[in-house]
């Protein structure tokens, strides 16, 4: 019998590393393009954004998915808050800049 719950966390963190990968992919491309080094470019909420929200899915993932051990699933979960702080700030950042 197929767990698909476990098939649904596993799905979680292969998502965020995706995520995680084509937003790198992309803003190397783009550093390419407009002759910027990386390092500026993934200063950018461009980069932050969907970097946070892959690492977020990514925490749930492995935390909830893969660990077994609950300090694991502590630290995995901690690291899930605090990426889901982190994107939280970023978009309320990003809208008080858009209101002005």
């Amino acid at each position: 019998m197929i767990d698909w719950v476990n098939v649904a966390l596993n799905a979680l963190w292969i998502a965020g590393l995706a995520l995680t990968l084509a937003a790198f992919s992309y803003h190397h491309w783009l550093a390419g393009e407009t002759a910027r080094r990386l390092r500026d470019v993934l200063t950018q909420p461009s980069w932050k954004r969907p970097f946070s929200a892959g690492m977020l899915l990514t925490c749930v993932g492995f935390g909830y998915g893969l660990v077994e051990r609950w300090w694991e699933k502590t630290i995995w979960t901690a690291l899930a808050a605090a990426y889901a702080w982190r994107l939280v700030t970023l978009f309320r950042h990003g809208r008080r800049k858009d209101a002005r």
